[in-house]
């Protein structure tokens, strides 16, 4: 720390200089990485831990380098390298101007017309060069590490590659000015600036590429940016074509028109900061390629690919996005903004995404296989601790995904607002085989664990889902917040408005059915979905078919905590497949056509606070299929046209059957006086109407009531057509300083048995 005290004070102090003569150098392993006048210089600082990276603040932008990117730092009282001291090279038109002060130590500078060849046995040299060709070209062949300072050059070709740096040397590039450079068509070299070494860009100034045989800039070795503005105007491959890694510290690159890739790497990308825009228009294109691993800490991408299954980001190996600004926009069929083949792990930073290609069919094995449009998509894993998603598919795009992976999902943390508005489909796989396809804002192939964050998910296509976790022949599971966990670390936000897909017509039966059909869902697991924790609202109120679940798992549903609250319009608010658990936390389910809450197998009530509302007969607040319902504990209350019966043999805690009417406001109290419950049942509606079996018909309703004030043995009396004033009401369950007027009672009772059926109609 002492040391970094005294580089500050001494950087502090020479910024402080009004000599316009000094300059500042990093270095690293002998060479010169970076160089400005302390005048170009607003203000340095360290950041990070220890620190981590060195912040230079230059008016035309910020230079961010890593601590591990310079090894010592200089001042200089003198100019760059003038006439006097370096190989200048001037072009003008056919002809060219050469001041080499280092003839006769090794370099040797020739030309034919303007077309300029450098041979160098002598190290550290530095070349200037400026003027203007529309017929020339600079080869430099070289011993050893030299630098190149680009000062207002305009410089065409009309044979081959305008700069072609031609060994495998370190070469320090330095932008002063505004330059542009042009090759030929026919040139066999790949691009306008050829490097086949390592290059590093530093300076204010502009430079402007147009790769006519193919790519913008070519780097064999190692690409590093510090500073400079590039500009890639056109195009006939790859606006950057890298063959080892590029570290991006600071500066601007703009791709305009990319024939292919804008940035395509076969090692890795490490982006510290600068501002990198990319469009590219080409099929199959990317705005960046890495074949190694892409690293984002800080910074800004702007990238929009149009091309017809594009990538904005595309990284075949592991990818990390720390920091920074990435605003995307894809519209090509297939296209996706991030790709990965393998792990995603997202720490932060500020991430915008349109993705409004659509779905398009393709065979694989003699099968129709869709393949979608999609934001984000790692074919492995993603892990997610923080940063702010603004993700939108609009109406253009059928199927996508928001978020989506192969393996296992796990988000620790981040504000996501993910909306998706386009309609799935119904589809043949083969034969008379059928499928669809749908949009879901998350989804993963593996288990998704959200344990912390803020999440806002719209789904209104066809078959939309909010949460999909699962395949046909996958049961991943899903769980949402920690286990003692505090609700304020995640909330969840979920609405679903779209209809349900015919896969395969049917019908029949009093509730329909019969048919396959793709149905919009708020949260679906294919296997064991446990909830343990946070705010949780679902609302599927403005579906209009039967099959939109707020709440869903195709195994095991437990939920052992949270804020949660769920609205169906047209089916179960809350349904498991095998078993539904309810151990704990605030739950609300409504549904005004169907079940509150469903369990196709057994189902349990250990803990927590519990409000079920189900529609008319046959629906019911709490429905297990008259399979075996154990009640063990916990204050809950389930309304409909019926209610499965508790297993009296399994219970530990007691439990009223209240046939009572529809809209009835109900108050059972001791028979000392004390009250147990009020409240005000609701109006249903939906479900079978007429349906027989208790609590059917007109304005019937089944109340299903357990408490832990509930005790055998204890006699008990019921209120019932009266009205409800003061207090707090929660769905209409009050509490507080309640006041219930007029109404009847019933006769008083002594609780028998673990489940006893009353009248209060």
């Amino acid at each position: 720390m002492r040391k970094i005290a005294f580089l500050m004070a001494l950087l502090m102090s020479c910024i402080g200089l009004q000599a316009q003569e000094y300059y500042i150098n990093l270095h690293q392993s002998g060479q010169v990485t970076y160089q400005n006048n302390v005048n170009e210089i607003q203000n340095m600082s360290f950041q990070g831990n220890n620190p981590s990276s060195l912040l230079i603040n230059t008016s035309s932008g910020t230079n961010t380098f890593p601590i591990t990117a310079f090894d010592s730092i200089t001042f200089v009282l003198q100019n760059p390298p003038q006439p006097g001291d370096a190989v200048t090279i001037s072009f003008n038109g056919s002809a060219v101007s050469i001041n080499n002060p280092y003839a006769n130590s090794g370099v040797t500078v020739s030309n034919n017309g303007a077309n300029v060849t450098v041979n160098s046995t002598k190290a550290g040299v530095s070349y200037v060069v400026t003027g203007s060709s529309t017929n020339g070209s600079l080869t430099i062949y070289s011993n050893s590490n030299y630098a190149l300072t680009l000062n207002s050059l305009s410089l065409t070709s009309n044979t081959t590659a305008a700069i072609n740096l031609a060994t495998v040397n370190n070469v320090i590039l330095t932008l002063e000015g505004s330059s542009s450079i042009v090759d030929n068509a026919n040139s066999s070299l790949k691009a306008a600036l050829q490097s086949s070494g390592n290059l590093t860009i530093n300076g204010i100034g502009t430079l402007q590429v147009t790769g006519n045989a193919k790519h913008g800039i070519n780097v064999d070795g190692t690409l590093t940016v510090n500073g400079g503005n590039i500009n890639i105007t056109e195009t006939d491959s790859d606006g950057i074509h890298g063959n080892s890694n590029v570290i991006w510290n600071g500066g601007t690159l703009n791709i305009a028109a990319a024939g292919s890739d804008g940035l395509d790497v076969s090692g890795d990308v490490t982006i510290q900061d600068g501002n990198l825009e990319i469009h590219t228009n080409a099929e199959s294109a990317r705005g960046i390629k890495v074949s190694g691993v892409f690293t984002m800490e800080d910074g800004s991408l702007d990238i929009n690919c149009t091309g017809v299954d594009s990538k904005d980001i595309k990284a075949d190996s592991l990818m990390f996005i720390n920091g920074g600004i990435l605003d995307l926009e894809h519209s090509g069929d297939m296209s996706k903004g991030i790709k990965t083949d393998r792990d995603l792990t997202i720490n932060g930073g500020n991430i915008t995404i349109v993705s409004s290609g659509s779905t398009v069919m393709e065979t694989v094995n003699n099968q129709n296989v869709p393949a979608y449009c999609s934001a984000i998509k790692s074919d492995a894993n993603i892990i997610i601790n923080g940063g702010t998603f603004n993700i939108n598919l609009p109406t253009t795009n059928h199927g996508g995904k928001g978020i989506s992976c192969d393996g296992t999902m796990t988000i620790n943390g981040g504000d996501f607002t993910i909306e998706t508005h386009g309609n799935g489909a119904a589809y043949t796989v083969t034969g008379n085989t059928k499928d669809s396809y749908t949009s879901a804002c998350l989804r993963s192939d593996g288990d998704m664990v959200l344990n912390a964050g803020t999440f806002n998910f719209t789904s209104t296509g066809t078959g939309g889902k909010g949460i999909k976790v699962g395949t046909s022949s996958n049961s991943a599971k899903l769980t949402i917040g920690t286990v003692n966990g505090n609700n304020d670390d995640l909330t969840l936000n979920v609405t679903t408005t779209g209809e349900r897909i015919t896969v395969t017509s049917g019908g029949g039966g009093p509730w329909g059915g019969g048919g396959d059909y793709a149905n919009p869902k708020g949260i679906k697991s294919r296997g064991n979905l446990t909830i343990n924790s946070g705010v949780i609202r679902v609302n599927c109120t403005q579906t209009q078919n039967e099959g939109g679940e707020c709440i869903e798992s195709k195994a095991i549903l437990t939920i052992n905590g949270g804020d949660i609250e769920a609205y169906s319009k047209k089916d179960d608010a809350v349904n498991a497949s095998s078993q539904l658990i309810l151990n704990g936390g605030t739950y609300y389910a409504h549904s005004d056509a169907n079940d509150g809450t469903d369990s196709n197998g057994t189902m349990q009530i250990n803990g927590g606070f519990l409000i079920s509302n189900g529609a008319a007969a046959p629906e019911e607040g709490f429905d297990c299929d008259w399979n075996q319902f154990k009640i063990t504990g916990s204050t809950a209350i389930g309304t409909g046209g019926g209610t499965s019966d508790p297993t009296t043999n399994v219970c530990t805690q007691p439990s009223l059957k209240i046939n009572t009417q529809s809209g009835y406001a109900i108050q059972i109290l001791k028979s000392d006086g004390t009250v147990i419950c009020t409240y005000k049942c609701p109006t249903i509606s939906g479900g079978g109407g007429g349906w027989p079996g208790p609590g059917g018909g007109s304005g019937g309703l089944v109340m299903l009531f357990t408490s832990p004030l509930l005790q055998t043995g204890q006699s008990y009396y019921i209120k019932y057509g009266g009205t409800i004033s003061g207090g707090t009401n929660w769905n209409g369950y009050y509490t507080g300083n309640v006041t219930y007027s007029g109404g009847n009672q019933t006769n008083a009772f002594t609780i028998n048995s673990m489940y006893q059926t009353v009248s209060a109609q």
